[in-house]
């Protein structure tokens, strides 16, 4: 009895591997966690479920939602090119379908932002069913009036625009080989080609696969990944993972390479210039270090992402002894790390600021910020009171003496009420 159902499972895990290498005979592999939760394509996909269990009866499409939201090439109607995407004829049609659309969209949905991605899908989707319109109406008689439906056609556009976005990530083809993502998707779209070749000689009949539309979706995936910058986008990408991977083994002479490949192509980006002055701490390039640290607390600061400008900073005090930084960036700097709780840090900046550039107009401020971190945050009154009254020395005509004074009151008030410090528990 055991070693039947034993056999029964194992039998059963065979049909379903089988069932899964067909239904999905290419999957991604490898490839970095998504930045965000793909909204849009995890959207789609209820939608197109939702959309099946209202227009179906008995697991199949009911004829007349395919008759009138159906693409029938012949008929020429505009609306269906958009309302076939949504329908599918059968359970497995729809699951093929949205499997394809899972395994492949979350990814370029996160390449081209929500929206973006969303209007893609729709055009791709309507690009195909277009060109299986012309081609059917044309050349295929017997599929001229047979509705076509499903988002097949705006899944292969998906497939295009990845084998130039995503150009050297690999796929599993039938759950067996990785292969180059490029070779396998070209495989797949140029057997539609000649299976939708073997259509036109047969003049459509006999086949129940619009070849056609994956074609055209296919194609305008491709064409319209040009415009949107795919290409340059991958080539990035990879550049930066290559720069990592040669940064993490110690080649510190590839991993600046890389980044300033990064660099030349997208100049503003903050990351690539806090990596690239690592590399350069390490090969002791300090000249240029300082010049990618800069940068990096400039563009950081520009996005305003304190947390990274804190994170930069401290890596500068880990770095150097001594880093020269405008007045303007280093207040700016000391008030994004005192933004994100980071005194220690804020407090060097301002700190640096006044010693080093005492009669910049940011230091007045900055020593007064110095004193409401001691005071009010770090709960130092002490020195809190020193930095004030050095203050009042520095400034005496200063707009804010009214408002130093009752905080100098304040710390000393506080510093003579403080009591003695509790004893540690032995």
């Amino acid at each position: 009895m055991n070693a039947d159902f034993l056999l029964l499972v194992l039998i059963l895990g065979l049909i379903g591997l089988v069932t899964v290498a067909f239904a999905a005979p290419l999957i991604p592999v490898r490839q970095r966690p998504l930045s965000a939760f793909p909204v849009v394509t995890f959207g789609l996909i209820a939608l197109n479920v939702w959309v099946f269990l209202v227009t179906s009866q008995g697991g199949r499409l009911v004829p007349e939602v395919a008759q009138t939201w159906g693409l029938i090439p012949r008929a020429g109607a505009l609306v269906p090119l958009l309302t076939s995407i949504f329908l599918h004829a059968d359970w497995m049609h729809l699951g093929v379908n949205m499997l394809g659309l899972g395994l492949f969209g979350a990814r370029v949905e996160e390449a081209l932002g929500r929206q973006a991605f969303l209007l893609f899908f729709i055009g791709c989707g309507a690009a195909a069913g277009l060109l299986h319109a012309i081609v059917a109406a044309t050349l295929l008689p017997a599929a001229a009036t047979v509705p076509l439906v499903g988002a097949s056609g705006a899944i292969f556009g998906i497939l295009g625009l990845w084998v130039v976005r995503f150009y050297r990530a690999r796929v599993r083809v039938f759950l067996v080989a990785e292969v180059p993502a490029i070779w396998a998707l070209g495989a797949f779209a140029l057997l539609q080609v000649v299976m939708g070749m073997a259509s036109v000689a047969a003049g459509g009949r006999g086949d129940n696969t619009a070849n056609w539309a994956h074609v055209g979706g296919f194609l305008f995936g491709m064409l319209l990944a040009v415009p949107l910058q795919m290409r340059e986008e991958g080539k990035r990408q990879y550049h930066v993972e290559d720069a990592e991977t040669a940064l993490a083994a110690g080649r510190l002479d590839q991993a600046a390479a890389y980044y300033r490949l990064v660099l030349g192509e997208t100049p503003d980006d903050a990351g690539s210039h806090q990596a690239l002055a690592r590399a350069c701490v390490g090969l002791g390039q300090s000249e240029a270090a300082h010049r990618h640290f800069t940068d990096a607390l400039r563009f950081f600061l520009r996005a305003g992402n304190a947390p990274r400008v804190a994170d930069v900073y401290e890596e500068i005090g880990r770095s150097f002894t001594t880093f020269p930084l405008s007045s303007s960036l280093l207040y700016r700097t000391g008030s994004a790390c005192e933004e994100v709780e980071r005194y220690p840090l804020a407090l060097r900046a301002f700190s640096t600021l006044c010693h080093d550039l005492p009669s910049a107009p940011e230091a007045e401020i900055a020593l007064l910020r110095m004193g409401q971190l001691h005071l009010k945050r770090l709960q130092q009154p002490d020195c809190a009171a020193g930095i004030f009254a050095e203050f009042l020395r520095l400034y005496p005509a200063s707009e804010w003496r009214g408002h130093v004074q009752r905080l100098l009151q304040e710390a000393r008030e506080s510093a003579r009420g403080r009591g003695p410090l509790p004893a540690a528990p032995g």
